[in-house]
């Protein structure tokens, strides 16, 4: 199936917050021929491809038109295209519309929309990283068809669109907030996935700390301001955390659990978790449990 013929008939609309955008049709010409002045009653947006110069007309004046260049006719605007050199314009475009039931905007990319819609601007120039996006979606949307193609191609759709929206409203920049404590955040719980995912077998601290490139001294720094522990008693107590589930959950001997959660000495392990939950492994497993209150590791503070 034609690349067009999928987009026209395999994605009708796509939600951005609590708004509806409406895709009527999609269109391509690798040489566009002039046209009539002419009016629509939805938003016809247009993308130069990578060849052609020409105008674009409209009641604020003539617009040129060369490769990269972004332009909407809004609803209710005459307009006509005219080439100015040959060969004649590559372009693309997409005629939509737009609808939202709220007046309090829901996400960021339905501000962006609105933006769009409330917007007087109808052109702006050296758009490529538009025209890589049209692209992409023409490449996706021409080859196989399979499981997750239709949301693959909603998604990429949805980015297209957010960026004309972004292209052709005024600029506002936003500044997001800047948090000191997301690098050791982040280092710290890649850290404590990594323990997660190798408690099976002995862990250094050098080996947790290159894996999230850091020193052993940042790294136990970091344990400390965001777990409240040294990622030693992390370790142990994430260890006997899992025990005590593979106890409840499973009939496992707890010789064989204590190796799967990195205990290589089973005594050990029994005295380790004897001290942790106040009852050694086989009363937890039948039941029993100790009077102390243990508190689990797992949550970044």
């Amino acid at each position: 199936m034609d690349w067009l013929d999928r987009l026209n008939t395999s994605l009708n609309r796509v939600n951005i917050g609590g708004g509806r955008l409406e895709l009527l049709h999609w269109a391509y010409e690798e040489h566009l021929p002039d046209n009539w002045p002419h009016r629509h009653t939805y938003f016809e947006i247009c993308l130069v491809g990578r060849h052609g110069l020409g105008v674009f007309d409209e009641p604020t004046g003539e617009h040129r038109l060369s490769p990269g260049t972004l332009f909407v006719a809004r609803p209710g605007v005459v307009h006509s295209i005219a080439n100015r050199a040959t060969p004649l314009m590559e372009l693309y475009w997409v005629a939509v519309g737009w609808s939202a039931e709220e007046k309090t905007p829901k996400t960021d990319g339905e501000r962006a929309m609105r933006a769009f819609v409330e917007s007087d601007l109808c052109i702006a120039t050296e758009q490529f990283s538009i025209l890589a996006l049209w692209e992409a979606l023409r490449q996706t949307t021409s080859g196989s068809w399979g499981i997750g193609s239709n949301e693959q191609t909603a998604a990429l759709v949805k980015s297209l669109i957010l960026a004309i929206a972004q292209a052709l409203s005024p600029q506002e920049n936003i500044e997001l907030p800047e948090d000191p404590t997301r690098p050791g955040r982040q280092a710290a719980t890649l850290a404590i996935r990594y323990i997660a995912d190798n408690m099976n077998r002995p862990l250094s601290l050098k080996e947790i700390a290159s894996h999230v490139n850091v020193s052993t001294r940042q790294l136990t720094r970091l344990f400390g301001t965001f777990t409240g522990t040294s990622p030693a008693q992390y370790i142990r107590v994430l260890r006997l955390d899992r025990a005590s589930a593979l106890l409840t959950r499973s009939e496992l001997p707890i010789k064989e659990i204590s190796h799967q959660v990195g205990f290589s000495d089973v005594q050990y392990f029994t005295r380790c978790f004897t001290a942790h939950f106040g009852v050694p492994p086989a009363s937890f497993r039948q039941g029993l449990r100790g009077n102390r209150v243990v508190q689990r590791p797992g949550m970044l503070v």
